[in-house]
């Protein structure tokens, strides 16, 4: 993918469809890229992560105790929270198929925010508006 195909599957994950393209745009070139093969393991079982990872393709699966609960596809990111505050997601993080992600580290995801606003604020509108959600099923 290039850099402008990336940059339209970020628009399209809920946390990142506010931001403008050139924060986007900016926040690719400090991402690493991953190409995982099925099977691969991304973060071993109780691993912390301080990272941000976005499918772009392929799929992952939390896996507990040898049992799948989670499934994650394209568009779809792990890490959200535990970027702000480093933590494991729980249990082993792996790939399903073939599996092409973005890994984002805390700090350049801080750069990357502090540069463009409208990247923070999209990420905490975002993140705002699942825990008025949660809020509402207590």
């Amino acid at each position: 993918m290039i850099t402008y195909e990336k940059v339209l599957v970020l628009k399209n994950v809920a946390l990142f469809e506010n931001a403008s393209e050139l924060a986007l745009s900016d926040l690719i070139s400090v991402a690493q890229e991953h190409k995982l093969k099925s099977g691969e393991v991304l973060l071993e079982a109780n691993q912390k992560n301080d990272h941000l990872f976005v499918i772009l393709s392929g799929m992952l699966e939390q896996v507990v105790n040898k049992k799948t609960i989670q499934e994650f596809g394209p568009r779809q990111i792990l890490g959200e929270t535990t970027v702000f505050s480093p933590a494991s997601l729980g249990g082993e993080i792996r790939a399903k198929e073939k599996t092409f992600l973005l890994q984002v580290s805390s700090e350049q995801l801080y750069r990357v925010m502090a540069l463009h606003p409208t990247l923070a604020y999209s990420f905490l509108e975002e993140l705002s508006r699942r825990l008025r959600l949660l809020e509402k099923k207590d």
